[in-house]
């Protein structure tokens, strides 16, 4: 490698220099890793050669250890053992290459340059098992050194504002007082990768309790969607007396108090690695207890991010560290794993703490800010989702369209003027707000098509919203690189909530669930043209045009009512991409 190599104090092709008449000979020291990142480790080729390297193309890595693999309830980067073997398979492999004709005397000691948190953990070997190494104090013997040793690296946690990642691990071989030759490797730390919505899906999630019909409705449907998709369905009791409050009902956002991802190391023919709960920053969200009672298990991770004291001033709004808040644009030109988008202007903010730790994980970043100060709630996914196509990208952005579905309605009217008189939202209530006199009494929200489009305050709102909608949509197909052609309007119109801020007047159906080929999206309750919801046909044409199955279910009362749909109430579990090489991101 030329003049100035700093792998390592002897040259790496000499295996013993024949050492002078004042001193024993010096040793080859080489600390081997998977710096070709094949999933093995070798002591030659570019496993040697790039031991002390790390870029896109080589450099070892080791994970945040962040699963429970023996159910003990203890994280297993945690403690200072090694929970098994499956456990050990967590761990990086970093060889002691054997000196053989060391001199008898020299000892050596491993020492490591990195964070003081999360904490860097390196265990051996020693008599068939597995023990954690106190590099302040433990020495390997001659016959260690001699022998060579097997070490094993992990993290207790992912990489931060304060650490990249990046740890360098040396091995210090001496006699006495004297330095006979030294090794160095760097390796750097797998980051939490937050899941695309086009990943394979393993489970979808939704929340249940409380015995409200609303709710059992919304669950009978996605279970029966699901069963027939053959895809599994799991409930989290939102009752639970963990967590459940009797008074208020469960907490039927599923999206919003965890986001899930995964992390992983090269091994083979696959990545290996775990899925990874994220929980909400909300302090206050007592179901996201949820993620770390009950998600954590062998391959199951768990990490929560959020300021020490969770901010409270008039700027950050809990509203927006909710996870429907936190999208990825799935893979595009200089973004192999995606980007993430997120909710957040200085007038009203989330959690500083968030957004460090996302950033700090690089490979899906820097995280793209938007404004979402115009909604009520605030959330990315209120207007924004993606859809799988058969296209050289791969992939469509469906995007919230007010404009879409006012056309769509006078378009109506004028293939008949009849038609104006068709009811929308038929059987459907809205409720009383907060501090209103009928405060949580229900009253009808049908209208027909001509008071809709009669109805200038709202029109004139919507007109507004489309503004900001446009906006983000410029942002979002800029970034992406994405033509027009490339984005499908999902129409629906907005209302005011209050103070300027809107939410879906008609079902969200943006606000959808993916898994491979299927969607799950709000039933429109739209008017009925012969003797079908005219916006459910037209959904469902919309979706089978790009080779999408569209799946209805009945969410009104439970969601829709409470300024949320299909996506807000629901979440997915979703597998490692067979190629996540995220190492072959620099960024």
């Amino acid at each position: 490698m030329g003049c100035g190599d700093d792998v390592a104090t002897t040259p790496a092709h000499l295996a013993l220099d024949a050492g002078t008449d004042s001193g024993p000979a010096r040793p080859r020291v080489r600390l081997l890793v998977d710096a070709n990142r094949d999933g093995t480790v070798s002591d030659t080729g570019d496993d040697e050669a790039f031991r002390a390297s790390w870029d896109a193309a080589h450099g070892a890595v080791f994970l945040a250890n962040v699963d429970d693999d023996d159910d003990d309830d203890v994280l297993d980067g945690a403690d200072d053992v090694v929970n098994g073997e499956a456990d050990a398979l967590d761990l990086a492999r970093v060889r002691v290459a054997p000196m053989p004709d060391l001199v008898e005397g020299a000892t050596g000691r491993l020492s490591l340059a990195g964070p003081t948190s999360p904490t860097v953990r390196v265990f051996r070997v020693d008599g068939g098992a597995w023990r954690r190494v106190d590099l302040a104090a433990e020495t390997l013997s001659t016959a260690d050194l001699r022998a060579g040793l097997e070490l094993g690296v992990e993290s207790s946690g992912f990489p931060t504002a304060e650490w990249q990642g990046e740890i360098t691990l040396t091995l210090a071989v001496t006699r006495g007082g004297e330095a006979l030759g030294d090794d160095r490797t760097v390796m750097r730390v797998a980051p939490f990768v937050v899941s695309s919505s086009l990943d394979e899906t393993e489970r979808v999630y939704a929340t249940t309790g409380g015995g409200i019909f609303a709710l059992a409705r919304f669950i009978n449907d996605l279970d029966s969607i699901t069963t027939e998709d053959r895809m599994e369905f799991e409930t989290i009791d939102g009752m639970d007396p963990d967590w459940g409050e009797r008074d208020r009902g469960p907490d039927v956002w599923t999206q919003d108090y965890m986001e899930l991802g995964w992390t992983a190391m090269p091994g083979g023919d696959a990545p290996r690695g775990m899925n990874v709960v994220l929980r909400t920053p909300r302090v206050d969200r007592a179901i996201a207890a949820w993620t770390r009672r009950d998600f954590v298990g062998p391959d199951r991770g768990y990490v929560w991010h959020h300021s020490v004291r969770y901010p409270s001033g008039r700027a950050h709004d809990p509203s927006l560290d909710s996870f429907g808040n936190l999208e990825v644009i799935p893979a595009y030109a200089g973004h192999p794993l995606g980007r993430l988008f997120h909710g957040n202007v200085a007038a009203r903010s989330s959690d500083p703490e968030l957004r460090a730790f996302l950033n700090a994980q690089r490979v899906q970043g820097p995280v793209l800010e938007l404004d979402t100060s115009w909604l009520h709630v605030g959330h990315v996914d209120e207007f924004a989702s993606f859809i799988p196509v058969n296209s050289p990208r791969g992939w469509k952005l469906l995007v919230a369209s007010p404009r879409a579905a006012r056309a769509q309605l006078q378009a109506l009217v004028e293939a008949d003027p009849a038609n104006g008189e068709r009811v929308m939202f038929e059987g459907q209530r809205w409720f009383h707000p907060e501090g209103h006199p009928l405060e949580g009494r229900a009253y009808s929200a049908a209208r027909t098509i001509n008071s809709i489009l009669a109805d200038t305050e709202l029109m004139a709102f919507n007109q507004r919203d489309q503004a900001h909608i446009d906006m983000v949509r410029e942002i979002l197909q800029t970034e992406a690189g994405l033509t027009d052609d490339e984005v499908i309007e999902m129409p629906f119109l907005m209302w005011e909530i209050e103070n300027g801020q809107g939410a879906a007047y008609m079902p969200g159906t943006v606000n959808l669930l993916l898994y491979g080929r299927s969607v799950i999206m709000a039933k429109p309750h739209a008017a009925l043209l012969n003797n079908a919801d005219f916006m459910q046909t037209h959904l469902s044409a919309l979706m089978r045009a790009e080779g999408i199955t569209a799946h209805f279910a009945e969410q009104w009362d439970i969601l829709h009512a409470a300024e949320g749909e299909v996506h807000c109430g629901t979440n997915a579990l979703r597998r490692i991409p067979a190629r996540g090489a995220w190492w072959e991101v620099t960024r």
